[in-house]
């Protein structure tokens, strides 16, 4: 499995095999900017979705880099448990509500 770089300037995604490891430091072929390293799981939005862009440009910004967060919640014993991954947003209302409950 590989990564993806995006390029938050041309709101574009680009897959980067595993062979090519030097996803750090991958230039965007739109525009040469700096892309940013996230995980294969990130689904980008389509290019004309400005909004969910500037949605992905926040989380971004606060250290989200569309990796799984974990939610656990206490069983009858008081054992934290594993119930299930929290679902990014993709508007901004839900990612502010997000950004404060999972940024720690």
């Amino acid at each position: 499995m590989g990564n993806k770089a995006i390029c938050l300037n041309c709101k574009k995604s680009f897959n980067i095999s595993s062979k090519n490891s030097d996803v750090l430091n991958f230039k965007c072929p739109e525009c040469g900017n700096e892309t940013i390293a996230v995980t294969h799981r990130f689904r980008p939005p389509k290019v004309a979705e400005k909004r969910k862009w500037e949605v992905v440009k926040f989380l971004i910004e606060n250290g989200f880099s569309y990796q799984h967060i974990s939610i656990y919640e206490p069983d009858r014993h008081g054992i934290l448990r594993f119930i299930a991954y929290a679902q990014y947003p993709e508007n901004m209302i839900d990612a502010i509500e997000f950004v404060g409950e999972y940024k720690n």
